[in-house]
């Protein structure tokens, strides 16, 4: 029986957003700007020395005139998030300490974005700089806790006229960035290892089911995945084991792979194809590095797990300086942080730390899929690490996942691109009629049909397929259901 009334409950109060709230959003001009930046900033000065910059987007409570609720927000962040001027709260008796202003933050820019004074609420971007010298306290190394309740806690999101805050991107100084480790295997070298042509996609798998599996059927999976065409094979972020069954897992899969004529070690002249495998290793971190330890140890050439909850990105720059393999930083838990439009971490500097800290893979989602962060997203993404120059050969490798198969794998090669990228497909293997080894293939076929023709339609593929014949078996059986 269905129900016939449009609202229950608080239901009319309910809107869904259908504008992102500040990507793509033009600035409106104000001449304001210019005297609200010097009046914020008076009192404020300092050297200017090496420091970072922060974006943010608020929507802050606003009864006057616009700007005005920006500039309260500003200032809260400003004075909160480091300190004020000394005599609105020093001890007027006693002489500032020397070099007590350069602790100062100071604001680099506002823009207002959108103004309403019916709804007394008003949004817009500041850009807040905050220098070194305020929170660069770990002797040299870098200093990760520090720099996050520098930029990125109470002040920025706990006062209650914030309706909305959210850090949307970062820019670090060089004194900073030559901390940092980098890619330690950068896109080419991950194609140099599995002797790939140049600007050739990296065809890989998830093995599906995601946990439950014995040692033989998980072994099973990923080498019938890897005989068909596959060259990586990741576990699932949901299959956790303990740290004896880890190995087990590990090795049957190793000892499957090199028998059926794989090489997962490290010579630089290998006799063999080879194979990327990367079982799950997400832990507590007091736990990360045996885990590791144990897999390498077993055979796997490359390690996944999620940052966010074993440990952080200092931990996935020791793992993958101990053990020198590609490290997948899978974003399991990154949705927490960045998936709301209106609060938290924009999902593009979860990208950028993802990279500077040393990951070799990282999950795009696919476009039209089902996993944030959403299209409109993957543009900023892409733009902001081409910036930084942390995607590409020399980047970072882009998982295409989240919904790959071979109906949509074309649509997402055109749109995303196939330099320094991954296109990564669990369900649609696993689930192909005829087994995961025609699943890949299927994959892999309707690569081929993009590649060669610009195929991307289901019909169009269905009949690149069936005019293979027997070769084109796989993408038909695939596809063909939904021409139905």
């Amino acid at each position: 029986m269905g129900i016939k009334r449009k609202t229950i409950g608080c239901g009319k109060e309910l809107k869904k957003y259908k504008k992102h709230p500040y990507i793509g959003r033009a600035p409106v001009n104000m001449l304001e700007v210019k005297k609200i930046l010097k009046h914020l900033n008076s009192e404020r000065e300092n050297s200017r020395g090496p420091h970072i910059e922060v974006d943010y987007y608020f929507e802050a409570v606003n009864t006057r005139n616009p700007l005005d609720g920006l500039e309260y927000v500003t200032r809260m962040v400003l004075e909160h998030g480091t300190v004020k001027p000394w005599h609105s709260e020093g001890d007027t008796k006693i002489q500032r300490p020397p070099g007590y202003n350069e602790n100062m933050s100071w604001v680099v820019d506002i823009k207002l974005l959108g103004y309403n004074r019916d709804e007394s609420i008003e949004s817009g971007i500041v850009t807040i700089a905050y220098p070194l010298a305020f929170f660069d306290k770990s002797g040299g190394a870098f200093p990760m806790a520090q720099l996050m309740m520098a930029v990125a806690s109470e002040p920025v999101s706990a006062f209650s006229n914030y309706q909305a805050a959210k850090m949307i991107d970062i820019r670090f100084p060089t004194e900073l960035k030559r901390r940092l480790p980098g890619i330690l295997w950068p896109h080419k070298r991950i194609v140099d290892y599995l002797n790939l042509p140049a600007g050739e996609p990296i065809i890989g798998t998830i093995v599906k089911p995601k946990t439950g599996l014995t040692p033989e059927l998980f072994s099973r999976a990923v080498t019938e995945a890897a005989v068909a065409g596959a060259r990586f094979t990741k576990a699932d972020e949901n299959m956790h084991l303990t740290l004896k069954e880890l190995p087990i897992y590990v090795s049957k899969t190793v000892k499957s792979l090199e028998r059926a004529g794989f090489d997962l070690g490290s010579s630089s002249f290998p006799k063999r194809k080879r194979f990327l495998f990367a079982p799950h290793i997400t832990a507590d971190p007091k736990n990360m590095m045996e885990y590791a330890k144990a897999a390498v140890e077993a055979g796997a050439n490359a390690l996944m797990f999620s940052p966010y909850y074993s440990g952080g990105f200092l931990m996935l720059t020791e793992i993958a300086k101990r053990f020198d393999v590609p490290i997948y930083a899978h974003t399991a838990g990154m949705n927490i942080f960045t998936g709301s439009p209106f609060w938290g971490i924009d999902s593009r500097v979860m990208y950028l730390f993802s990279a500077y800290f040393g990951a070799a893979f990282m999950q795009l989602p696919a476009v039209k899929g089902y996993i944030r962060p959403d299209d409109i997203e993957k543009k900023e993404i892409l733009k902001r690490l081409k910036e930084e120059n942390l995607e590409g050969n020399e980047g970072m490798t882009l998982v295409i996942a989240g919904g790959v198969g071979p109906g949509n794998i074309g649509l997402n090669m055109k749109i995303l691109g196939t330099e320094g990228r991954m296109f990564l497909a669990g369900t649609s293997v696993y689930s192909h009629p005829d087994g995961v080894s025609a699943g890949v293939k299927a994959l892999i076929l309707a690569y081929r049909a993009y590649k060669e023709a610009g195929i991307t339609e289901i019909k169009n593929l269905v009949n690149y397929g069936k005019n293979l014949g027997k070769e084109g078996y796989p993408l038909v059986r695939a596809l063909v259901h939904k021409l139905k």
